[in-house]
């Protein structure tokens, strides 16, 4: 009987192994060279975990599951609110501010498309314990740092911010009573047609003129006159020293204000960002914001975060794009085959295991565990990019020595054991 894979799950075979670990090794270098730890929780939690601050759309995608002692419990769609729970569990015995960074698997159950499947690795990069966006830059300037040692330029990406708390006294002055259905409205703004959209915001508010004129502008100048001219009382000046901090980073050219950008989650309370290719063929690379309620929410004394999440399938299919994701290739530095005989073979075989094990002392060894001709064996390490094929023929095992072929020099030379 032949069983098929889960619709949205993936296969890792060694190729794709190989493109996973590109991202998690630029991951995992860039956060750990800005002090940031590794951390990880379990799989599976209870499912109110979840229900508590991840809005509508994340409970409505959970895998769920009841154990055998009755427990309903869920596997993790993403990781924040289990990072809050455990910062929350060891908040007086943990140094602030809490720097931490992990790679979960996570599960959803929505619609398999390009760039969205049900299983997926998602970056998770955390600051917590530090009110000023002075840390809101530093987990900004990660996400730019991330896209960099990837490979991309200014030309492919950029990072696109805003402030909730702004928008929400903005959009209170401007005569609108319920603002998070505005800001969800907002929120799928790309998703949807500019009628569906004006559609949707005639239902919620009168005002929707100065809205659109809002929703339209692109830099601090330009908000700093909207603001102005329609003569509303709002405090910018958190928001023009984030990018004033990212500048200072050397990342202007990377950044840019955005109103639209209002990240669905219930808990991000001020600063909201997302990584986006300029030409908005994908959606979101990364998102993220920050989030100053949610250890109180879970148990804890209060305490500020602010964080990102970047999933690996977007941006594998973004790289692949730009052509940046490296060739495939198999990862030996020695390539070990005998020259069979007509007869047994088997004390060739035993020296061969000798000179595998020596040279593992110096790097990566494929031993041939299939008899080959030898002109095959050459053509496997040349199709493979092996560097060096180690020859062992019945002389060799005689003299106690093998042959080394240097494939790209076409040298060869006979050591000793």
């Amino acid at each position: 009987m032949k069983i098929e894979p889960v619709k949205g799950t993936r296969d890792f075979y060694p190729e794709l192994m190989q493109e996973i670990k590109t991202i998690f090794n630029s991951w995992s270098s860039i956060c750990k060279k800005y002090g940031y730890e590794e951390m990880d929780g379990p799989l599976l939690e209870p499912v109110q975990l979840w229900q508590l601050k991840s809005g509508t759309e994340i409970p409505e995608q959970m895998y769920t599951l009841t154990d055998k002692s009755k427990r309903k419990l869920a596997i993790r769609p993403e990781l924040t609110p289990t990072l809050a729970r455990m910062v929350a569990e060891k908040q007086k015995s943990l140094t602030k501010p809490i720097k931490w960074f992990s790679i979960p698997r996570c599960y959803r159950y929505e619609q398999p498309q390009s760039g969205r499947l049900r299983e997926f690795f998602q970056l998770n990069v955390d600051c917590l314990g530090n009110d000023d966006t002075y840390s809101d830059a530093e987990v900004i300037a990660i996400s730019i740092d991330i896209m960099l040692k990837l490979g991309f330029t200014n030309k492919d990406f950029y990072v696109r911010i805003s402030d909730r708390t702004l928008l929400n006294i903005i959009l209170e002055q401007l005569g609108v009573k319920d603002t998070k259905d505005i800001f969800r409205l907002i929120d799928k703004k790309l998703k949807i047609t500019q009628k569906e959209f004006d559609t949707e915001l005639k239902k919620l508010t009168k005002k929707t003129k100065p809205i659109k004129e809002f929703l339209e502008l692109d830099n601090i100048k330009s908000l700093k006159k909207f603001v102005k001219e329609n003569k509303i009382s709002v405090d910018s000046s958190d928001l023009e020293q984030l990018f004033k901090y990212l500048d200072n980073y050397g990342y202007k050219k990377y950044i840019k204000f955005d109103p639209t950008i209002t990240r669905g989650f219930d808990y991000y309370t001020k600063t909201v960002f997302e990584v986006f290719d300029k030409s908005l063929k994908y959606r979101a690379i990364a998102g993220g914001g920050r989030y100053d309620n949610l250890v109180e929410d879970f148990g804890g004394e209060k305490i500020s975060g602010v964080g990102f999440g970047m999933g690996d399938v977007v941006l594998s299919l973004f790289m692949k794009d730009k052509k940046l994701m490296p060739e495939y290739k198999r990862d030996y530095d020695y390539y070990v085959t005998i020259i069979p005989e007509k007869d047994d073979n088997t004390k060739l075989k035993e020296f061969a295991i000798k000179v595998a094990q020596k040279l593992r002392e110096k790097g990566k060894v494929f031993l041939e565990l299939n008899t080959r001709k030898l002109n095959k064996a050459l053509a496997f390490a040349s199709r493979n990019s092996i560097p060096n094929v180690v020859i062992i023929g019945k002389t060799e095992m005689q003299n106690n020595s093998f042959i080394v072929k240097e494939m790209q020099k076409k040298k060869e030379k006979t050591i000793k054991l």
